[in-house]
């Protein structure tokens, strides 16, 4: 099996990023998210338990099963969710994504967010998946598509990071650009009604704000892949100090503009 790293870490740094984003890109993550009905629910590389608390919280009925390859993400979710686990409500299990080893179709629905694009085998994962789920089980899918990053003014330094770091996942056999390619990855995977959507980020002068809040939430995300990118060599110090200036100037700038896009996408089991 090709080797499997984590382009951000796993310092508690990195650990509180993850929490932050989850709750920060709630409201864009979760329209359309139905399991209001459903009883069980598998959530595969919950890490330190961020979309699993909104799940809970959204969703106090459902019972979870949560499932990550790392110790150290679950023992901050073991923390963060200590009174679902003792209430029964969610259950943590420490299993890579490409191997699940649980009960076959046992559960109602399947929510899989910012996973696919850190796995070498993303059509594994789903297949795996799909194994667990019961018949018309519907899967959520929320993936990066990295190619769609655009920002005014022209940041140059920006974009030469953005470059390195889209490189070095891939080097690391992961997919920055995986949300375009959901709808093919599910079909492969053997799941039907297969449904995706672009969801944007796109925030200009009409949102000044919010075009702040977007390019620094972005630019934390960024960063967290510095010591990594700093220890390969691919970009120095000085490009990063110059990528900070320009982020300051597209934060003020009048004219700035932030655009993002994610996919996302919901299939159901055959």
């Amino acid at each position: 099996m090709a080797r499997q790293e984590y382009l951000h870490g796993f310092d508690r740094k990195e650990q509180m990023r993850l929490l932050h984003q989850a709750r920060f890109l709630e409201p864009y993550v979760y329209r359309g998210v139905d399991l209001e009905f459903k009883e069980t629910l598998l959530e595969v590389g919950c890490g330190v338990g961020a979309q699993t608390e909104i799940l809970c919280r959204r969703f106090p009925d459902l019972k979870i099963t949560g499932v990550d390859r790392s110790d150290a993400q679950l023992a901050v979710a073991r923390k963060i969710l200590k009174a679902k686990l003792k209430h029964g409500q969610v259950t943590l299990r420490e299993q890579d994504a490409q191997q699940l080893k649980l009960a076959k179709k046992d559960y109602d629905a399947a929510f899989l967010c910012w996973l696919l694009e850190h796995v070498p085998d993303p059509v594994a994962v789903l297949k795996g998946v799909r194994k667990h789920l019961r018949k018309g089980a519907t899967i959520y899918c929320s993936e990066v598509f990295n190619q769609t990053l655009f920002l005014e003014p022209y940041s140059p330094a920006y974009l030469k990071y953005w470059f390195e770091f889209n490189d070095l996942q891939c080097s690391i056999n992961g997919h920055p650009f995986i949300g375009a390619q959901l709808g093919h990855l599910l079909k492969e995977a053997g799941f039907v009604n297969i449904q995706t959507e672009i969801r944007p980020f796109h925030f200009d002068s009409r949102e000044p704000e919010k075009r702040a809040t977007f390019t620094e939430y972005f630019f934390d995300i960024l960063l967290s892949a510095e010591d990594s990118l700093l220890a390969s060599g691919r970009v120095d110090k000085k490009t990063i100090a110059e990528m900070k200036r320009e982020v300051e100037v597209v934060k003020k700038a009048k004219d700035a503009v932030f655009f993002y896009a994610f996919v996302r996408a919901t299939a159901t089991a055959p």
